[in-house]
């Protein structure tokens, strides 16, 4: 039997999920971390280091269109066995949950409550959620719906603070990210956001990623990189105008449309290279489609990451065979686009450029050699350049933000 490559293989494992084995179930790395994510799964650690969140199938699998997989342990290590043919087995580690999960801040919230951790990241939405392709699920306002009532309280800033210190501590995430909710608003949300950077840039030396909706005026975007943001997401999710209208209906308006694209290409002139990126959901819509939508993103100067999570009830419409030309041309079209694929990397719930070069031949494959951000060293001067390059811009920022009156 012929083994997956392990971009092929995350891409299986992330649409067509995994089933566990009786001996696996009882595993305290595998206690239940269903009531902490957007799903039940389970985090697995691939060859050459790719991290996938594979959907647990014991309870009736989510799709029918890829290889089943089944999870062993056998002498203190698991391995995957593909079909239902006995063939070559594929040592995997699990990730476990989070020890901090278990744990609660110095207010008594509980942690889970505060963060989720996937892949290298911690993922905070202290006031809203709204994302597809992290949360899999869509605020209010996107779905023409009506906001709940009563809405979140949101979270303090102290037990998001106490929240990061266990996460780094326990060495659990390698850095943050902010999820902003409010689409639609004057500033996309991130003022809402300002007091929880503020607060961990000043506790701890971490890259610090925001995802949120574009705000209307590109000063919002210049206040965000000022107030000390290293990375930003604006999440298109969807290229195919007819689906985005069923998914998204406030969100297929051309002009609300083509503002994610604006944003983003102001973005690029701001934010270091590879530092600002935007989702696709991948195997929801045609792949040519999908295709359409990487050039488009990296005409504006962003980072393209295809998504591997869908939205609650919708099925994959390809295989995860024949979505492997889609992952191979986001591969060249950042390679050719020359946009620095090292910054974005270890995502669990999709496939960044960087994993995208197995699907691009062997040459590509070897092309990519040990980037030095994995290091500590590299980690740290990546942060160094970052801070030069903000000091060197806050101030005109500041001051065309202040003139503004915003």
């Amino acid at each position: 039997m012929t083994l997956p490559h392990p971009g092929l293989l995350k891409l299986e494992l992330a649409v067509g999920g995994v089933e566990l084995a009786a001996n696996c179930r009882t595993r305290p790395e595998l206690r239940p971390a269903a009531t902490t994510a957007r799903r039940s799964a389970v985090e697995l650690l691939l060859p050459e280091d790719l991290v996938v969140d594979a959907p647990v199938l014991n309870g009736g699998p989510p799709s029918s269109v890829a290889p089943l997989y089944r999870l062993e342990y056998d002498h203190e290590q698991f391995f995957l066995l593909r079909g239902e043919q006995p063939g070559e087995r594929i040592e995997v580690r699990v990730i476990p949950p989070p020890r901090f999960y278990e744990q609660c801040t110095a207010q008594g919230t509980p942690m889970r409550e505060i963060g989720t951790v996937f892949g290298s990241f911690l993922a905070l939405s202290p006031i809203e959620r709204c994302s597809l392709s992290l949360w899999g699920r869509l605020c209010p306002w996107c779905t023409g719906a009506e906001p709940p009532s009563p809405a979140r309280a949101p979270q303090t800033v102290a037990d998001v603070i106490d929240t990061v210190r266990a996460a780094f501590a326990e060495g659990a995430v390698d850095f943050v990210l902010f999820n902003a909710g409010s689409p639609g608003a004057e500033d996309g949300g991130v003022e809402g956001l300002e007091p929880y950077i503020t607060a961990v840039k000043r506790h701890f030396d971490t890259f610090v990623a925001v995802q949120a909706h574009p705000p209307r005026s590109d000063r919002w975007i210049d206040r965000t990189y000022a107030m000390g943001v290293d990375a930003i997401d604006y999440g298109v999710e969807v290229h195919d105008a007819a689906l985005l209208a069923r998914l998204c209906p406030r969100r297929h308006d051309p002009t609300v449309r083509e503002r994610y694209y604006e944003a983003l290409a102001h973005a690029a002139g701001i934010f270091p290279s590879g530092t600002v990126w935007s989702e696709l959901l991948v195997g929801l819509e045609a792949p040519e489609s999908t295709m359409a939508g990487i050039d488009r993103l990296v005409a504006a100067g962003a980072l393209p990451v295809l998504s591997l999570v869908g939205p609650p009830g919708a099925a994959a419409t390809a295989a995860p065979a024949a979505l492997s030309p889609v992952v191979a041309h986001l591969f060249e079209a950042v390679r050719q686009a020359k946009i620095n694929m090292g910054w974005v990397h270890e995502l669990s719930f999709g496939i960044t450029p960087l994993e995208a070069r197995f699907f691009a031949g062997d040459d590509a494959r070897l092309s990519v050699t040990q980037q030095f951000y994995r290091s500590r060293l590299g980690n740290l001067t990546a942060r160094n350049l970052a801070r030069l390059r903000r000091r060197l811009r806050v101030r005109t920022v500041s001051d065309s933000f202040d003139s503004s009156h915003l």
